[in-house]
């Protein structure tokens, strides 16, 4: 019995066992129609993106150097300063050996009082010699009035001399002489205090312009002292601008003279230099927003906005600019150098490590 069941129970497990299809191999375009879609959107993406900015890293930060010289010429005695030290305006870097310039003041100053004591003696001399014109016209009017006294005197004696209708003679020959010589002398005093007075006149001429000689040398003396002592205080070299000391070409002993260059001053103001090509300034004015990243503070990122744009291109600008009318002809794309202002609230904190040189990527918001 059990041999003859044997087949029915087997056909029977094998009947009750489910089957299951083999699984079907998926499309590849399940896979590449999403990535190319991805695709798309990302370089529309880009594009838009990029339509709305300029960025360039051909960008620098850019800083006023002032060249600190000397006004006189001398050998340094001291040196106030270290290398690359924060100074402020006015503060003392170097001074010059000055005796030489201080042997000048005094003697200065003492040509000075020599001047000024010329003036009160020249103005005595003036008042001296305005007495004396005073006494001249006096005298002139005293030798008139002596003239017409005379005048009179020998009118009167003419006529007494030759008388009157009977002829008889009153005085006699030698008064008449001498009332007539009278009237002679006193014309000639006359004539030598009219000369008198002009002569009184001349120095009183000459005196006047002695006060005039006499203030302007004492005029001429002050600025000779305030020359000496500009040459005094020429003697301490002094930073014109407050910043950071550059290079330094100045030691103790060393021989300097007038427009010589001795230190490299650095200046607190920074800015941006960056030179955009020629084409990507079809959109670009004064007034963009810009964001700035400096190589040397990677984790910072600094704001500013376009302040101006150069009037030429760098190459216009350079020593010795490109003559294109000449050989043959390479079209070389130019670039024009944007001045950047940077925002002084994102550079807050940041002073002392914006140095005029350090490269930056500048990216110009153009909407």
């Amino acid at each position: 019995m059990d041999a003859a069941l044997a087949p029915l129970l087997e056909e029977k497990s094998v009947a009750t066992v489910p089957r299951t299809n083999p699984p079907r191999a998926r499309s590849p375009l399940l896979l590449i129609v999403p990535a190319v879609l991805l695709a798309g959107a990302a370089v529309t993406a880009y594009f838009i993106h990029a339509a709305g900015r300029e960025t360039t890293d051909n960008a620098f930060i850019e800083g006023r150097v002032h060249p600190v010289s000397t006004r006189i010429a001398g050998t340094v005695s001291e040196l106030l300063v270290a290398d690359y030290q924060t100074v402020e305006t006015g503060q003392p870097i170097a001074r010059i050996d000055a005796r030489d310039v201080e042997i000048a003041l005094r003697e200065s100053k003492a040509q000075l009082a020599q001047a000024e004591a010329g003036v009160p003696q020249a103005e005595a001399a003036l008042g001296q010699a305005r007495a004396q014109v005073r006494q001249a016209a006096a005298a002139r009017t005293q030798s008139a009035a002596q003239v017409t006294k005379a005048e009179l005197d020998f009118g009167r004696a003419r006529s007494l001399f030759e008388g009157g209708a009977g002829g008889t003679r009153v005085i006699s020959k030698s008064d008449f002489d001498s009332a007539q010589a009278t009237v002679e002398i006193a014309r000639a005093a006359m004539l030598a205090a009219e000369a008198s007075q002009e002569a009184a006149q001349a120095a009183l001429r000459a005196a006047e312009a002695g006060v005039g000689v006499a203030a302007a040398r004492r005029d001429v003396a002050a600025v000779t002292v305030q020359n000496a002592e500009l040459q005094v205080e020429y003697a301490t070299i002094k930073a014109p601008v407050a910043g950071r000391l550059g290079k330094r070409n100045l030691e103790v002993g060393q021989r300097i003279s007038p427009g010589q260059s001795l230190v490299a001053l650095v200046g607190r103001e920074v800015w941006v230099t960056a030179n955009f090509k020629e084409g990507q300034l079809a959109k670009m004015h004064a007034g963009q927003r810009v964001r700035v990243t400096v190589d040397a503070v990677p984790d910072r990122e600094l704001f500013g906005r376009v302040e101006s744009l150069s009037p030429g291109t760098g190459a216009k600008f350079a020593l010795l600019p490109p003559d294109n009318a000449t050989g043959n002809f390479t079209k070389i794309v130019q670039r024009v150098p944007v001045r950047i202002a940077l925002d002084a609230e994102s550079t807050r904190g940041l002073e002392d490590r914006l140095r005029p040189g350090l490269s930056v990527t500048a990216e110009v918001l153009l909407k």
